[in-house]
């Protein structure tokens, strides 16, 4: 499972849900998932394990950047040199990402839409590889 930034609109005039254009927020989230990404030798997985702290971080304390990114482990100087030369193509790419997304939270499991809630998704990923330690545990 992947968790994405979402943005639609242009990229000249991106839009998003939770601030307006051009969603500098969004933007961070982006160049967050591209450091972390970076520092984990490209394991995106790895990279998951950063952006998803710091994403938590970050909807609990009022979008605190430099603190968010101490508390996990992010360089914020790699941040904001990713804002200032690799977010435009940031934003191209994750626009084109988006793109097929029309309602969130939209939650895929392998390319197949599930329903964003803990019981369905189990299923799914279960369905797909039952050797996932998850898999042989019962939820009460």
């Amino acid at each position: 499972m992947t968790l994405n930034p979402f943005v639609y609109g242009d990229a000249s005039s991106p839009n998003c849900f939770d601030e307006a254009s051009p969603c500098i927020l969004e933007q961070t989230s982006m160049c967050v998932i591209h450091v972390a990404t970076q520092a984990a030798n490209g394991d995106a997985m790895a990279a998951q394990a950063k952006f998803v702290p710091w994403l938590v971080c970050m909807d609990s304390n009022g979008d605190p950047v430099d603190q968010c990114n101490q508390q996990v482990g992010v360089d914020s100087a790699a941040v904001q040199s990713c804002l200032k030369t690799d977010a435009a193509d940031l934003l191209k790419q994750y626009l084109q990402t988006d793109a097929p997304i029309r309602a969130t939270p939209t939650t895929l499991v392998n390319g197949k839409q599930v329903k964003a809630d803990y019981a369905d998704i189990k299923q799914a990923i279960c369905s797909a590889d039952s050797t996932v330690s998850a898999c042989s545990s019962v939820v009460v």
